[in-house]
């Protein structure tokens, strides 16, 4: 179930191109393990190759659907948006999802996810830009009679800015959760509650951390941007590959037939030339920044089809 916390909420919390090519190289940090990611970008759809390329989301803004690749057992998931929201901001929206049931399942209980989102006023200078830092978080529980008890809380901690090659989809109100039956055929309901709904942005650091049920600390992973470039991408890196097969749900997707997957998968190949690079150096952990709307006196730097 934390897996399915974790790709959920990846999938909420991603908004991402705009005019010419776009490639951007991500160092991401987690468990001891470094990754250099990648992220390319062409017109209305983003290809995001995450944990050195184990994973792959692209996002076609045109089709208003994401699609989750699994390399290692040539799968993967469409995921349509929903309904655009009308959620005012500070307010908070609730979908409810349980999929058809099959005839004699036992009702089970309710497993709630709620995502607030926090501006937290803060500004700071990155490649450029001016960056702020939103919040956001996702707590997952489950009513007594939950056929899948869970208790879990997700944190994103970042730092985003307004780059004209940032997708700007509107994904609508949530994802639908994942919700799989367990062997008895007790099927439970998903109910998601958004809170708040500050603009993020194109994200240049990110941290994530999720805790267990007791509250502790059970993992993190940090997202650094490293570089942006201008490329010649080609069309098909944003389709799934011909010789994957689509699938229905996470199990299946990882290949086993219950519960969820394990993180280890193989990586693709999916390289693209690049030039007109701006790098920067790896950026720390942001500290305090300057109050929201001061600008700095620092040059900017011109990032590939950057704001004018």
């Amino acid at each position: 179930m934390q897996k399915t916390l974790f790709t959920i909420f990846c999938l909420v919390v991603l908004s991402t191109a705009a005019s010419a090519d776009t490639k951007v190289k991500i160092r991401q940090t987690s468990n001891g393990q470094t990754y250099e990611n990648t992220t390319y970008i062409k017109g209305k759809r983003q290809r995001s190759e995450t944990n050195g390329g184990q994973m792959v989301t692209i996002t076609q803004c045109d089709l208003r659907r994401n699609l989750t690749l699994m390399p290692m057992t040539k799968t993967y998931m469409v995921q349509p948006y929903d309904e655009a929201s009308t959620t005012s901001p500070g307010a908070a929206a609730t979908s409810s999802s349980r999929p058809p049931l099959q005839q004699g399942p036992k009702k089970g209980g309710v497993v709630t996810s709620t995502i607030t989102t926090r501006d937290t006023g803060e500004r700071k200078q990155m490649f450029g830009y001016t960056a702020r830092h939103i919040i956001t978080t996702m707590v997952m529980d489950s009513s007594p009679d939950a056929c899948s008890p869970v208790k879990n809380k997700m944190e994103i901690d970042g730092w985003y800015i307004d780059a004209a090659f940032a997708l700007d989809c509107d994904m609508g109100n949530v994802y639908k959760p994942y919700h799989g039956q367990v062997a008895s055929g007790c099927q439970d309901r998903y109910e998601t509650k958004q809170i708040g709904m500050a603009k993020k942005g194109f994200a240049v650091w990110e941290k994530m951390t999720m805790f267990g049920p007791d509250g502790a600390e059970s993992f993190s992973t940090l997202n650094e941007v490293i570089d942006f470039s201008q490329a010649t991408l080609e069309a098909s890196l944003f389709e799934p590959p011909a010789d994957y097969r689509q699938v229905s749900d996470f199990a299946s997707m990882y290949g086993t037939p219950s519960g969820m997957p394990s993180a280890d998968m193989s990586s693709p190949s999916s390289g693209t030339s690049s030039s007109s690079s701006v790098s920067s150096p790896a950026a720390s952990a942001p500290a305090a920044t300057t109050p929201a709307g001061t600008r700095s006196s620092r040059p900017r730097v011109p990032l590939p089809c950057g704001p004018a």
